[in-house]
């Protein structure tokens, strides 16, 4: 009650000085603004994350089991049944896949490359549908499109089809990228394709690079010298694809999780999130230094009255207590100020979407995501720096003797 009557009295009211009073509200603002920037942010950050990785996710497999031989639908089931038996109720899907690098080459002379990947026609539709559900929420796929492919269609990627020019029912000619080492005069292979429909996941690494055709119908004579077959696996939770796996490996099954496929990309997401935290951080600290020279001149200014309230019987100890409170108040009303505000606008980006970036970004809206651990890590972050703003001024400034204090003037 004592600390409250001194922090109103002494920092906020005209009594104060101009000085001071001033300087206390810029420290409330500024400590408020800057926690409040932290939470955006970071709940930004994260929201793009998710994103990126719920994207990722309904594209890529979550797990990866390589095979030398062409997979066959017999071993699809085999593979299956072992799943089953080593991870009971984790595996959602199994399917064949081969994956292959192709050279494109657009009816205008325009030559690319890809990453071409061959599925089931069950296995395409499955895609299709995943990103239809995450590019277009809350609208029912077309029931007219197909998602069989004929032994000489393809799907591409609208980034990889923008970049040659190609659109919806063009050919373009597939060859294999040995041929670049044939002797001169050799005729290299090459075949022409259709492209069935373009392909929009809004992930650039995905819509600018990949390529997908019918897995049992494309001609065996196209396929590389780069091709890779095997199993791909959906899991139910993609989270546990770490736990998967090491059931797998300790069954003689070598496997690749999702975070292993993608792990610059990931590194990359933490880093930038760490880097921004680190720099908002440091605006906090900063401004936190308001808070030291309102202390300062605050105990300056009254050092008389602490001189007085010494004299009465207060301790050292106590008086440094009551003073070390009166800057935790300045501290915590910015604080949880700047709590709520930043609390405020990621709730409002989060239920109001708001198409603010262009199509370059992954999201064209602000994705924030706010979690608990975010609110919880600055919240303590920022208490921490409030603590050690507060107690430096108060230890360096509070008497020992409260004659000394009474004798000095202020200021």
């Amino acid at each position: 009650m004592l600390a409250w009557l001194i922090f109103r009295n002494y920092l906020l009211s005209r009594r104060a000085g101009a000085l001071v009073r001033i300087i206390a509200w810029h420290c409330i603002f500024g400590v408020s603004m800057g926690v409040a920037a932290l939470i955006i942010v970071l709940s930004v950050m994260n929201g793009f994350n998710q994103t990126i990785r719920s994207r990722m996710l309904n594209v890529e497999a979550h797990l990866l089991i390589p095979q030398k031989e062409r997979p066959t639908a017999e071993g699809l089931r085999a593979m299956a049944a072992v799943l089953e038996k080593v991870t009971p109720g984790a595996v959602d899907k199994i399917e064949r896949y081969e994956t292959q690098d192709l050279i494109l080459r657009s009816t205008d002379g325009v030559f690319g490359g890809a990453v071409a990947k061959g599925y089931e026609d069950s296995t395409v539709q499955g895609l299709l549908s995943r990103v239809w559900e995450v590019t277009h929420k809350n609208t029912p796929p077309p029931q007219s499109e197909s998602a069989e492919l004929g032994a000489n269609e393809v799907i591409i990627g609208v980034d990889l089809a923008r970049s040659l020019g190609i659109f919806e029912g063009d050919e373009v000619i597939l060859v294999p990228p040995e041929v670049l080492l044939l002797p001169k005069g050799e005729i290299p292979k090459f075949q022409k394709f259709q492209v069935k429909s373009l392909l929009n996941t809004q992930m650039p690494e995905f819509d600018s690079k990949f390529m997908y055709y019918n897995l049992d119908r494309f001609p065996d004579r196209m396929r590389s010298a780069s091709r890779e077959m095997g199993y791909e696996v959906r899991l139910h939770n993609p989270y546990d694809a770490d736990s998967v796996k090491k059931r797998l490996q300790e069954n003689g099954i070598a496997s690749q999780t999702w975070g292993e496929r993608d792990t610059s990309l990931f590194f990359a997401l933490k880093m930038e999130s760490a880097a921004m935290t680190l720099f908002l951080s440091l605006a906090v600290l900063i401004t936190s230094f308001s808070i030291v020279i309102i202390m300062v001149l605050l105990m300056s200014q009254k050092r008389q009255d602490i001189g007085m309230l010494m004299a009465l019987g207060m301790s050292v100890r106590r008086t440094q207590r009551l003073f070390l409170k009166v800057g935790l108040l300045l501290s915590f009303i910015g604080i949880f100020t700047g709590v709520i505000l930043g609390s405020a606008v990621c709730l409002f980006l989060d239920y109001h979407k708001m198409e603010l970036l262009p199509d370059i970004y992954t999201d064209s809206t602000l994705p924030a995501k706010l979690t608990m651990r975010i609110l919880v890590s600055v919240l303590v972050g920022s208490s921490l720096i409030a603590v050690v703003g507060a107690w430096l001024p108060v230890w360096r400034n509070v008497l020992k003797s409260p004659s000394e204090s009474l004798r000095r003037q202020a200021p």
